[in-house]
């Protein structure tokens, strides 16, 4: 077991003046004080009257709060591998319910408490804290909520039993005075021991993939992912014993020689970008003192879960649909309630869903509302100030049954930052405001081509700007190119048809579509040719420059620029 990391960390115990004057504004932060010792005086805040100083500490310790909404705080809890005992649960709905609180479920398999204000905050923090559940650490620069498969020790994909090793990670960096907000940036880690994969994570930091090495099952890791990039192959094989001693040596590695300079680029992924991998992995070896193996035979097929699923043990799970991540305080009273009376078991999933897991049969007296379970959606304006729209309502303009019908995996993000991870997704969509049509309106980008589930590529930016009243058209077209291919999974029509042809000329081809109604089948081919094959008539073809965009940007005001 490696130590806590003591002494030897850049740039906090260097003497370098210019290193020094080249560190961000949030590492000159740290500098003056440690979060963990902001902590201690804590309790004599004023909190009707916070600092931008004061909102960046308080993320290390799950508080959330902006200028824009200065009177509004929020609470994220964490959950290791997305696991909450019954009591818990049951504990969260009393809180919820005596506050009269709002529960979002988050992507990490975590929950986010809103409807607090400054009389509150710190009582509510206090009463979660005394329950033994985890706030610290689950915003800022911090090792966020560790992540796995939601089946993991007990699915029929199951392999290896991670939560072990997950809570040992936590323990390794959880309120350590050492790790507590110090690091150059957030890292997401995803660990999973099922051959099943059913999330993207392929879009952490660090991701700990199963594979087999000879006769050895463990795991390949993968570095330097985000909502935007998939995670590199490092080409390291480690046994499930090796997993806990490298993931500290990744953070210290990491603590010591991430970039702290330009804040918008300190992520993994940047230092990755400016060093290459290998170099990292030399400054992890050095830490970690024995030599890596290559990789193993990844051990990953995408597998899409029913809504009852069969166990090891030949007991089920049930799916729970929350309402696009929200979930009200009935709900979960109810859940908790018939969990205990039955013993059943508790899961959060990265999809925003609940799970109950040990059912004898394939029954369970509680409905949701919700039909349902592909949309992963951000908090919306509703609850953040960054998005531009109400994402949770406005999951009406989708084509939602034929969404769940084929099981498409929809990210819908309310601003460019991604918490659905919009690029991670069968159909990417980001809602936004513009005024390309004449008036300011909601827009919407639209991402189409991930190969999310064994990381091969990333959604490729589509459309620019897809007005509202036009977005379950666009969509039901995109949908029905996909029922008219011979394929019956969404990420293989993005690996043999979509990812063949440039994203200019899909726009194209849709925007087309939707002026002629032809009803004819997308094929790989000739770009230039099939557009005047098919589009002859169309005067979009007038502005066919090499890349297309002029065509696309006269298109796109002819058709709705009414």
């Amino acid at each position: 077991m490696i130590a806590s990391r003591t002494k030897d960390i850049k740039p906090y115990e260097m003497d370098d003046k210019e290193t020094l004057a080249g560190l961000n504004s949030r590492e000159k932060q740290k500098l003056a004080i440690r979060p963990i010792d902001y902590f201690k005086e804590i309790d004599t805040l004023y909190f009707d009257s916070l600092g931008e100083r004061d909102r960046q500490y308080l993320q290390d310790f799950g508080i959330y709060n902006n200028e824009l909404n200065d009177d509004e705080y929020m609470l994220r809890i964490r959950f290791p591998a997305g696991r909450i005992s019954n009591q818990n649960l049951l504990d969260i709905a009393k809180i919820v319910d005596e506050y009269n609180l709002y529960v979002i479920l988050t992507a990490r398999a975590g929950m986010q408490l809103h409807g607090l204000d400054e009389n509150n905050i710190m009582e509510v923090f206090k009463k979660i804290d005394s329950l033994g559940i985890k706030s610290w650490q689950t915003f800022g620069d911090n090792i966020r909520n560790i992540t796995t498969d939601i089946f993991d020790g007990c699915g029929k994909y199951n392999i290896i039993e991670v939560y072990p090793y997950i809570l040992k990670m936590q323990e390794f960096i959880l309120k350590v005075p050492e790790y507590v907000g110090l690091l150059p940036r957030r890292i997401s880690t995803g660990i999973s021991g099922s051959y099943a994969n059913g999330s993207s994570f392929f879009a952490s930091d660090l991701y700990f993939a199963l594979a087999k090495k000879g006769e050895t099952f463990g795991f390949n890791v993968f570095m330097g992912g985000k909502n935007t990039q998939l995670a590199q192959d490092a080409n390291i094989f480690l046994e499930r014993e090796e997993v806990v001693e490298f993931f500290q040596s990744f953070v210290i590695a990491f603590n010591k020689f991430g970039l702290r300079q330009d804040r918008e680029r300190t992520r993994l992924f940047h230092l990755l970008e400016k060093i290459g991998i290998d170099k990292f992995k030399s400054y992890i070896q050095d830490e970690y003192g024995k030599d890596f193996r290559e990789r193993g035979i990844l051990q990953l097929e995408k597998v899409v879960f029913e809504e009852f699923e069969e166990l090891k043990d030949g007991k089920y799970a049930f799916c729970y649909h929350s309402n696009f991540a929200r979930i009200s305080k009935q709900e979960l009273l109810d859940i908790a309630n018939l969990s205990i009376q039955n013993n059943y078991e508790i899961r959060l999933g990265t999809d925003q869903q609940l799970y109950i897991l040990g059912l004898k049969e394939k029954k369970f007296p509680l409905s949701h509302n919700n039909k349902n379970r592909t949309i992963l959606a951000c908090a919306g304006s509703e609850f953040c100030p960054y998005s531009y729209w109400n994402i949770k309502d406005e999951t009406q303009y989708l084509p939602l049954e034929r969404i769940q019908k084929h099981r498409l995996l929809v990210g819908f993000s309310g601003c460019l930052k991604g918490c659905a991870k919009h690029e991670h997704s069968d159909i990417g969509i980001v809602g936004l405001r513009s005024s390309i049509y004449g008036t300011t309106q909601k827009t919407a980008r639209i991402y189409l081509g991930a190969e999310y589930s064994l990381g091969r590529a990333t959604a490729k930016f589509v459309f620019m700007a897809v007005p509202l009243v036009g977005l379950k058209e666009l969509l039901n077209l995109i949908i029905d190119e996909f029922e008219n291919s011979i394929y019956d999974d969404f990420e293989e029509f993005s690996h043999n048809i979509l990812n063949k042809l440039s994203a200019n000329f899909l726009a194209l081809w849709f925007l087309g579509k939707m002026e002629t109604k032809k009803n004819i089948k997308l094929v790989v081919g000739n770009e230039r040719e099939l557009l005047h094959k098919y589009f002859s008539d169309l005067d979009f073809l007038n502005y066919l420059n090499d890349d297309f965009s002029q065509a696309v940007e006269f298109q796109s005001r002819r058709v709705w620029m009414k």
